[in-house]
């Protein structure tokens, strides 16, 4: 497949990335406590950077919150490998049962790919399932790039992936990928006396016994139509043209010496913020969330924020096939047009 995941993996359609995390960390919960592992022991390890999803999903599954560990990061936004093993260490040596790391396969904020052959490495070697966050980025494997940039994804158990976000078909539409596809079903298989008459038969899958609904429409059919429709290659091309836009604006931003990056452009996605000389960290924040508000306000482009090592910054994020290089010139323009005007506004 299109991971690389070896043959035999398999998963499930879902309702976004949001319930691909949340059915893997069940999933492999349910592995290691039917293994003799206490759920009150079992401890879940990620990146400052991960989803607010993965955070929730370890809680839905019954991890204690006080049983997420949250590691710190590199200059580059991707998981510190010493600290995440420095805590591994603590957690055993004091009782705890760790089980899991998810990780980043191009993270929401900047696009970072945490180092998942070097994860996998740890997680083979302290008996942990590795779970990777692909939501956003994982599409982007169609590319040369995007395969490069994305590394080993398929050394994870579980890989989520979003094909309503770079596969460009309509929400709702979420996978998860699992290696083990036994894994889900041991978990989610239940069959009570109602639903006997449709057990499926040995060649069959039914696919409320990988996860949480029953009820469920045909999100498969619209991934069918739109990679039929269009091919690969036109998709490819359209996911390496929003990375291209992306380093546009990158090269802009680094042009001009009244901005600088905060991240630099990483699958469509550019961090940035303007910085003039004369503010400290306070004002600097202060004056680009006016620059995020003014913009949004006229109306034309829609750019939105993050916060970077507790720097407030813009982010722009370029999924849309419609996006033009010209519209990126424009977007910076405006932006650059805002900085004056706020600027302007503070000269008494």
């Amino acid at each position: 497949g299109w991971t690389g995941l070896p043959d035999g993996a398999s998963g499930l359609l879902t309702s976004g990335g949001s319930a691909a995390n949340t059915t893997a960390i069940v999933a492999a919960r349910h592995h290691f406590v039917e293994r003799g592992g206490d759920i009150r022991r079992l401890i879940v390890y990620t990146s400052s950077q991960a989803h607010s999803s993965v955070i929730r999903a370890a809680w839905v599954a019954g991890i204690p919150r006080s049983n997420v560990r949250i590691i710190e990061t590199d200059e580059n936004f991707r998981i510190r490998l010493d600290l995440l093993e420095e805590s591994i260490g603590r957690d055993r040596a004091s009782g705890g049962e760790p089980f899991l790391v998810a990780a980043n396969a191009g993270a929401t904020s900047t696009g970072a790919v945490d180092p998942i052959e070097d994860l996998a490495g740890v997680c083979e070697k302290n008996s942990l399932w590795l779970h990777v966050d692909a939501a956003y980025a994982g599409f982007a494997v169609l590319t040369e790039e995007g395969k490069r940039l994305l590394g080993r994804i398929d050394l994870a158990d579980s890989i989520t992936l979003d094909p309503h976000k770079w596969l460009f078909v309509p929400f709702e539409c979420g996978c998860l990928m699992v290696k083990d596809p036994a894994k889900l079903s041991d978990a989610f298989r239940i069959m009570p006396e109602y639903l006997q008459d449709v057990e499926p038969g040995e060649q069959e899958v039914n696919f409320a016994d990988r996860g949480v609904q029953l009820t469920r429409y045909s999100r498969a059919l619209k991934i069918w139509v739109s990679v039929n429709y269009f091919g690969t290659r036109a998709i490819a091309e359209a996911i390496q043209d929003a990375m291209e836009r992306a380093r546009l604006l990158d090269g802009l931003v680094r042009a001009d010496p009244a901005f600088e990056i905060l991240s630099p452009a990483q699958f469509g996605i550019v961090c940035f913020r303007a910085k003039p000389s004369g503010f400290d960290e306070a004002a600097l924040d202060a004056l680009n969330e006016k620059i995020n508000n003014r913009v949004v306000a006229e109306g034309r482009f829609l750019i939105s924020s993050t916060r970077l090592n507790g720097r407030f910054s813009l982010r722009m994020c370029t999924l849309n096939f419609r996006t033009t290089h010209d519209d990126v010139r424009n977007l910076f323009e405006t932006i650059r047009r805002s900085l004056a005007a706020e600027l302007a506004a503070e000269i008494p």
